[in-house]
């Protein structure tokens, strides 16, 4: 790390390791939230409780999974140190002609993903602070180089995981486990999603609010529009995503903790909440959210010249979802507040996950 510090300051950069160079601390703190809170929240996650006998392995999966979540986030800084060193100590100072013959470069270069500019025509590879093209639409144009800057690559933020093994150099089966691993976690999480949302809608919402009546086929046909529905979005927003792919899964993150994980603490903790207070306050922390995250990223989703607005408070697209949670407790709250108390039994319900039946008093030692 002491030498990638040194490195980025000779080319220019603040040191690595110094923290809240591009985000303020407000931004940084609501984004770890987010990500925090917004775990608790999404459906995917919450379904995987469904796959234990008991509620003893229950909590033992919740330990073992919130262990592996905790190796996965103190480690990605790890990584992107690594990536990082290994990229400028490869490409800075080289010639164009001796970067091209590298292997990965030559790949990457295909997909425009890793893009090379001559600047200053030297014929060496530049890395400096700053971008080597314009933006047009939220995206590099690659016919337009970025005069403000001395950078002269462009490396997609989306490939940094991926790439990092050919760029250590490391073995062929390494770059394929993380290759695969990649595609594995897509589809299941893919899975998951699509399960959750088909489920909840067509039973949750058109069956037990809309048709009360309704036949299992119908039911089953309804989730399968659902199904067909997500897809078609889903595919849009890849083609057309609003941010690289660390980004967009905190846009998610933050979706999550500004819509369910309020109704799910307060539905467990809080006797008085009812589904009207509940429906309430998921719909106002979504849709804030969702319109937050679409005014600021406004250039990559609609096309737009700049963000409506930058920020909120000095809080950035990724982290504005914990906002959006703020609101929903206060709707959430208020409204359970001004309409009837659920019934008697759901309040016992209530109680009975809290302290589960036949558990007894405590006893003293």
């Amino acid at each position: 790390v002491s030498r990638l510090n040194q490195i980025q300051v000779d080319l220019g950069f603040t040191e690595y390791t110094q923290p809240f160079q591009g985000k303020p601390m407000i931004d940084i703190l609501a984004i770890t939230l987010a990500l925090m809170v917004g775990t608790a929240g999404l459906p995917h996650v919450i379904i995987r409780f469904y796959t234990v006998p008991d509620v003893r392995s229950a909590r033992y999966s919740a330990g073992w999974a919130l262990l592996f979540i905790a190796l996965l986030y103190t480690t990605a800084p790890a990584l992107a140190a690594f990536a990082r060193y290994n990229l400028i100590s490869t490409l800075n100072g080289k010639t164009l002609e001796e970067v091209r013959q590298i292997d990965w470069v030559a790949k990457w270069e295909k997909t425009k993903l890793l893009a090379f500019v001559d600047k200053d025509g030297d014929g060496k590879v530049t890395i400096a602070p700053g971008r080597a093209f314009t933006l047009k639409g939220g995206r590099p144009d690659f016919n337009s180089p970025d005069e403000k800057s001395k950078n002269e690559v462009h490396l997609d933020n989306d490939i940094i995981v991926l790439s990092t093994p050919e760029v250590a150099r490391l073995a062929p089966f390494v770059i394929a486990l993380v290759a695969a691993g990649g595609l594995a976690a897509a589809l299941s999480t893919a899975a998951g999603l699509l399960l959750a949302m088909s489920s909840a809608i067509s039973h949750d919402i058109y069956y037990r609010i809309f048709r009360p009546n309704a036949t299992e086929a119908q039911r089953l046909l309804a989730g399968r529009i659902v199904i067909l529905l997500a897809v078609i979005l889903a595919g849009y927003f890849g083609v057309n995503p609003p941010g690289f792919v660390a980004q967009v899964v905190a846009f998610a993150f933050g979706l999550a903790a500004a819509s369910l994980f309020p109704a799910i603490l307060l539905g467990i903790f809080d006797k008085r909440m009812n589904r009207e207070g509940a429906i309430a306050g998921i719909l106002v922390g979504l849709i804030f959210t969702a319109v937050m995250i679409g005014m600021m990223r406004a250039p990559q989703i609609f096309g737009a010249p700049a963000p409506v607005i930058p920020n909120l408070f000095g809080i950035s697209a990724e982290g504005v979802g914990v906002i959006g949670m703020i609101l929903n407790f206060i709707v959430a709250y208020v409204v359970s507040r001004a309409t009837p108390p659920p019934p008697e039994h759901i309040q016992h319900l209530v109680e009975e996950i809290r302290v589960p039946r036949g558990a007894g008093q405590a006893a003293e030692h």
